[in-house]
């Protein structure tokens, strides 16, 4: 395998191991967030994300800056207004 496949199959991984819990650990969404080497990788990752917070009444603040991180290239939390 080259290492194109073994970084997608790596990715893969990853991202089957973090959607097929109901809470992910963030060690694992840190490592899809800060590897993810192909759009498609991000835009599956952003798309859980998103379906997470929407299932529930209060969302996670930390999840919700994820996302907010990867769509709009924030590299730090928001200060509170």
């Amino acid at each position: 395998m080259n290492g194109d496949k073994l970084r997608d199959a790596y990715m893969e991984a990853v991202l089957e191991r973090i959607t097929s819990v109901r809470y992910p650990s963030m060690e694992l969404m840190d490592r899809v967030e800060h590897l993810a080497h192909k759009r498609e990788y991000a835009e599956q990752f952003v798309a859980y994300l998103i379906d997470s917070v929407q299932g529930v009444q209060y969302p996670s603040h930390q999840i919700m800056d994820r996302i907010e991180r990867i769509l709009y290239g924030m590299s730090a939390p928001r200060s509170p207004q």
